[in-house]
């Protein structure tokens, strides 16, 4: 079957060739084209070559188990997005939530309930597409974005981000294993959305703004430099704009659309438009280039 008229394609990483061949039949039955690996290590090799839409796990293999597989997915910037859902004949808690730290979206017990596997496929790659669809958006608007997990380990990054990131230079390790630790303390509390953190131990003055969860476990943050928080402060100061307002007149002076404002502020067009009515107001223009003209202009001034 070709792989881009099936409904995806599934890595099976099992070392049981009798649950393997039920499975290989059961997908491919289903719509699905699978690809087979026998151990973790095996199952990395192939990734590295053809992206899976979603890797169906068995726990416990030889050399390399699922866990181990697992992690070393997550670590690859290029992967990290691959779902994965863990096969397991072990019952207990601690197997579970040693599934799910290891990067694991889900698990299924064996022997596999197909029905039920059949759903959790479905449901797992169609989220996976929608986070990679709005990853795409992100990176194309230029948006210094990221995706972290709960430890503070970095699990996507958008180009400007790493572009904000490579650029810290002379740091006793990487700007990621410097912000690691501070993220992690800080979304152990729970932040509230559009709440920020200010970086230490860089040598540019950063911030992170917290939009969110994009998925379960995995935290959508936004890296904002100092220099663009002086510049919304100083506008809100001089045209009396709320800190919204001062957001959204910001990204118009950037020459960001609506539907741009809308995805980097994380809000509705609808919303952006009644901010740019009360902005007008304020700044006394009737259009966004005049808007746009008078707010550039006191940013050049000041």
């Amino acid at each position: 079957m070709n792989a881009t008229n099936s409904k995806g394609l599934i890595l099976v990483v099992d070392d049981a060739t009798e649950s393997v061949a039920m499975l290989n039949t059961a997908l491919i039955e289903q719509g699905y084209t699978v690809l087979i690996a026998m151990d973790g290590q095996q199952a990395l090799n192939i990734s590295q070559r053809i992206t899976p839409d979603l890797v169906l796990m068995d726990a416990l293999m030889p050399n390399m188990d699922g866990f181990e597989a697992c992690q070393q997915l997550k670590q690859n910037t290029q992967l990290s997005d691959i779902p994965v859902i863990f096969m397991t004949g072990l019952s207990s808690s601690e197997s579970v939530v040693k599934g799910l730290e290891s990067g694991g979206v889900d698990y299924i017990n064996k022997p596999v309930k197909l029905d039920e596997l059949f759903a959790r496929i479905k449901v797992h790659i169609s989220n996976a597409r929608l986070t990679r669809s709005a990853h795409g958006a992100l990176d194309e608007i230029g948006q210094a974005s990221f995706t972290a997990n709960s430890r503070g380990e970095m699990i996507w990054v958008s180009a400007k981000a790493s572009e904000t990131l490579a650029s810290q230079e002379d740091l006793p390790a990487t700007a990621a294993e410097v912000i690691c630790p501070q993220l992690k303390q800080w979304l152990a509390h729970t932040p509230a959305k559009h709440s920020m953190l200010s970086l230490k131990n860089l040598n540019t003055a950063l911030q992170v703004r917290y939009l969110g969860q994009s998925s379960p476990g995995e935290h959508l943050l936004r890296l904002v430099n100092n220099d663009d928080q002086s510049q919304r402060d100083s506008l809100r100061q001089r045209f009396s704009l709320t800190e919204r307002e001062s957001e959204v007149v910001l990204w118009l002076a950037r020459g960001k659309t609506n539907r741009e404002i809308a995805q980097i502020l994380d809000m509705s067009p609808r919303t952006v438009n009644k901010h740019l009515e009360a902005v007008f107001t304020k700044l006394a223009v009737e259009n966004r280039t005049s808007a746009t003209a008078v707010c550039l202009a006191h940013l050049n001034d000041s």
